[in-house]
């Protein structure tokens, strides 16, 4: 058995790791929802399985006679008006996954979960502020404990856990990042939260996928490997955007307490079946210190991002280029969110 395995392929970060691992000549299988959301290149080149993760019966199909499986099906949605259903997905299909990993004798799983699913560095404090984490995040941390449990069976397993991503890829909640630097260019981005300068990690979607390719040939059985690039706050995100783009844009600076009313008042439309762009939740997860450390990553993986101002040069280049150019890049913006991609 030499197949792998993808599931989310047709996500952000799946999108750019199944033509990495054709690249480097891998026998590939997808697991996917709708074979048609694939790329022409990639459905020509690739073995298809389709179902949803629910459907556990085909699951099982997809993993029956490959060597490794690496799990990037998730939902990463910011709000769902039914908080369950982060588990249904990013939990439950994962506990599923390994069964069936488990039947067919599959050598290796990497499961790519989130630096979410672990506590920061230093909490947010203020009124209104909770320290519970999102119920992605306990979604995900449930995730790894079933991953941890196959593995003390005797299984082998390795689980990733990506920062902030950014790159091209589709304008969905998993690339909000790139969303943001969007915005930023086109004038329409101009508060943001007075978060006291605390860090995140942002890294290339490239990176994540070499990542994550890493992790299946090198990782050590039972590790968790952060794939990070590099730490800064969302001023210095923005300064590298405007140093290199040569494009300045006056960002003022918020206090929480004054979002918050209107992230609680945008979970309320997101239940009447609006559309959300914040939640309590997610201010807090913003107002936190978050920092990673990627040394055990480079030691064992030989794991090696690009820098931030190389990874924000690239994508820039890319933004440019869907958008026509400075001036265009709110046309772009338009088009993506109506395209739903």
């Amino acid at each position: 058995m030499k197949t792998i395995l993808v599931t989310g392929a047709t996500g952000f970060v799946g999108g750019r790791l199944v033509p990495h691992l054709l690249a480097a000549g891998e026998d590939v299988r997808v697991f996917v929802r709708d074979a048609g959301r694939l790329e022409k290149s990639v459905r020509d080149r690739v073995d298809v399985v389709e179902g949803g993760l629910e459907d556990h019966d085909a699951m099982d199909r997809a993993v029956s006679g490959c060597a490794k499986v690496l799990h990037l099906a998730a939902l990463a949605q910011a709000y769902v008006k039914d908080p369950g259903e982060y588990f249904r997905i990013n939990t439950d299909s994962v506990e599923a996954m390994l069964t069936a990993a488990a039947r067919h004798s599959v050598r290796r799983v990497v499961h790519v979960s989130s630096v979410a699913a672990l506590p920061p560095e230093k909490y947010a404090t203020g009124w209104g502020i909770s320290r519970r984490p999102t119920p992605y995040a306990e979604s995900k941390t449930a995730s790894e404990n079933l991953v941890r449990k196959y593995v003390a069976d005797g299984h082998d397993a390795v689980i990733v856990r990506p920062s902030r991503i950014y790159g091209p890829g589709p304008w969905n909640d998993a690339n909000g990042t790139t969303r943001l630097m969007a915005l930023y260019l086109a004038g329409r981005f101009r508060f943001r939260l007075a978060d006291g300068d605390v860090q995140a990690n942002y890294v290339h979607v490239d990176d994540v996928a070499a990542g994550i390719a890493l992790a299946a040939r090198n990782g050590r059985r039972g590790e968790a490997y952060a794939l990070g690039g590099e730490n800064a706050t969302m001023a210095e995100y923005f300064d590298t955007i405007s140093d290199i783009s040569g494009i300045g844009r006056r960002v003022l600076k918020i206090p929480a307490q004054m979002v918050l009313p209107f992230a609680h008042f945008c979970s309320l439309w997101g239940w009447c079946g609006g559309s959300v762009s914040i939640t309590p939740a997610w201010v807090n997860n913003f107002l936190e210190h978050r920092p990673m450390d990627i040394s055990t990553s480079r030691a064992d993986l030989g794991y090696e991002p690009r820098s931030l101002r190389v990874g924000v040069s690239r994508t820039l280049n890319w933004l440019m280029g869907i958008g026509g150019g400075e001036q265009n890049v709110y046309r772009a913006i338009h088009r993506f969110q109506n395209s739903g991609t």
